[in-house]
């Protein structure tokens, strides 16, 4: 594995994103992409991944949201766009170039993931639904949600959101169907419980 094309990959990624991310993008930020890369590097280390593969999951890591500094609609393209070009001046293999890019392409919601390279990064990418920190990453995602979507959500609205799409979300890999699905799923309950404390409050 080339780390030094991994530290180098990540320094570029994160002064971008330091110097030209929206403040409204409190949930699509640096911290974000830092989890996403350590992520995918231990879903990828318990696939038994190679160190080829593992720096190329890495790689599109990184660059997976960095088109939002330009666009929020599409910006899966735009970040392979990113990680095209920046490959490119470092001599990466096309092949892997391609890796990388199809990797970030696959993040797109709904998540349709090709290959095992692709389902890491997915599960990657939302693993926070499995972690203990969900309810604050879901605090952070409500308010940019909500300021691309033009105007705030009631708590029940937000409450209904977020179970809709933890419902119809799945992982993909062995190790997060493991690690992460029970814990998504207890997230889910106690979204269920407080959506009908609330509702029995408002009759």
């Amino acid at each position: 594995m080339n780390n030094n094309l991994l530290e180098k990959a990540e320094e570029y990624v994160l002064s971008i994103l330091y110097e030209k991310s929206s403040q409204e993008h409190v949930y699509h930020d640096v911290s974000h992409t830092q989890d996403v890369i350590l992520s995918s590097r231990i879903i990828g280390q318990a696939e038994n991944f190679t160190d080829s593969d593992l720096e190329i999951v890495q790689i599109a890591a990184c660059f997976h949201d960095l088109g939002y500094v330009d666009i929020s609609e599409g910006h899966e393209e735009k970040s392979a766009e990113y990680a095209r070009e920046f490959l490119k001046k470092e001599n990466y293999s096309p092949d892997k170039i391609d890796k990388v890019c199809n990797c970030i392409l696959a993040t797109k919601i709904p998540q349709m993931p090709k290959n095992i390279l692709e389902e890491v990064i997915c599960d990657a990418d939302l693993a926070h639904l499995g972690k203990k920190n969900f309810v604050n990453r879901n605090d952070l995602f409500r308010v940019e949600f909500e300021f691309h979507f033009g105007r705030s959500l009631s708590e029940q609205e937000w409450l209904e959101k977020s179970i809709e799409f933890i419902s119809s979300h799945r992982f993909f890999t062995g190790y997060a169907q493991q690690i992460l699905e029970p814990l998504k799923l207890k997230h889910m309950e106690e979204m269920k419980r407080i959506l009908e404390n609330l509702k029995s409050g408002a009759k």
